[in-house]
C-alpha cells in the first residue's frame, strides 16, 4: 500500500494524493459497515488519520481534511464550504465488515479514496460538484545535465505477484522523502502539498525510479551549515529534475451542500 497524503497534510498514510479527484465508488466496492462519528471537543492540535486491513481510524480531524484524503485535493482547491468544515473537529471510526475483508485488502489507492467519499456522501449529506480552473502550477522537467534517478529494479515475473511493485512507496516525514518503485507523475501529486499549487509531470519519463529528497522548509530557522537547502534547489539538485511556473488546468470540488454529522 503506497503511503502519503497525510502524511503531507498531516501525519497519516492513505495513499498518494492525486491531481484528479477521486471519484464516487463503483456499485461492487464494499462499504464501511460500522461508521461512529464524534465531535472532538478537545482542544487539542493533534491529529492523525490511518488505514489498517480492516478499519479507517480519525481523531480529531476536520471535514476538510477528510475532503483531502476522500477526494486527493488540497484545501486551496476547495469552494463553498460552511466555516465549521474547518473549525470543528471530529473521531471517526469505519470498520469493514467480515464479509467484506478480503475485497477490502486488495482496493487500489483510488477505491479505497473512494470508500471515504461514499462514507461523506451518507454521514454528512455531501453533495458536490467539480470545476476545471486555469491557475497556476509548476511543471516538473528535466533539469539541464539529464535526471539523477535510479532505475527501479524489477522482480522476474510471477504469476502468483503479477505486479511485484505493487502502487510504490513514497514515504514523507517533514522535509526528508524516501521513494521506492515511484513514477514522477506520483512525486509531482505529492509535490502539490508541500507548494501548495498543483504539480504536473512534464519530464517525459514513464519509469518507476528509487530516490531520496531532502530540504528545508521556507521560513525554517538557520541551522548548521550542512542543512539542505530549499525544495526547488534540492529537486535539481538531487534529482536533476526542475519545477517551473506556468499556468494550467486545475480542477477544484465545489460543495453543493453538506451537513454535520449527528453524534452516534
Amino acid at each position: 500500500m503506497s503511503k502519503v497524503l497525510l502524511s503531507l497534510a498531516l501525519v497519516a498514510s492513505l495513499g498518494y494524493c492525486t491531481n484528479s479527484i477521486a471519484q464516487q465508488p463503483a456499485p461492487t466496492l464494499p462499504a464501511y459497515d460500522v461508521v461512529v462519528i464524534k465531535l472532538n471537543n478537545s482542544l487539542s492540535r493533534h491529529m492523525s488519520m490511518d488505514i489498517d486491513e480492516d478499519m479507517l481510524r480519525a481523531e480529531n480531524v476536520s471535514l476538510k481534511v477528510l475532503l483531502v484524503n476522500a477526494y486527493g485535493i488540497r484545501e486551496g482547491l476547495m469552494f463553498g464550504l460552511p466555516g465549521w468544515a474547518n473549525s470543528s473537529r471530529f473521531d471517526v471510526t469505519a470498520k469493514v465488515a467480515d464479509t467484506d475483508l478480503k475485497a477490502f485488502r486488495s482496493l487500489s489507492r483510488e477505491q479505497r479514496q473512494a470508500m471515504l467519499a461514499a462514507l461523506l456522501v451518507d454521514r454528512f449529506h455531501l453533495k458536490m460538484h467539480t470545476e476545471i480552473k486555469t491557475l497556476p502550477v509548476y511543471e516538473l522537467v528535466v533539469a539541464k545535465g539529464g535526471p539523477k534517478l535510479t532505475a527501479t529494479v524489477v522482480p522476474p515475473p510471477d504469476t502468483k505477484n503479477p505486479d511485484p511493485l505493487g502502487l510504490g512507496n513514497l514515504d514523507v516525514h517533514g522535509t526528508d522523502l524516501t521513494a521506492t518503485g515511484v513514477t514522477l507523475s506520483d512525486l509531482a501529486m505529492n509535490l502539490t502539498f508541500p507548494l501548495d499549487r498543483t504539480v504536473i509531470n512534464k519530464t517525459g519519463l514513464t519509469g518507476r525510479y528509487d530516490f531520496e529528497l531532502r530540504w528545508t522548509a521556507d521560513g525554517a530557522a538557520v541551522g548548521a551549515t550542512d542543512a539542505p537547502p530549499d525544495l526547488f534547489t534540492a529537486i535539481q539538485e538531487q534529482l536533476g529534475l526542475k519545477l517551473q511556473a506556468a499556468k494550467g488546468p486545475v480542477t477544484t470540488l465545489v460543495v453543493d451542500h453538506v451537513e454535520q454529522p449527528m453524534d452516534n
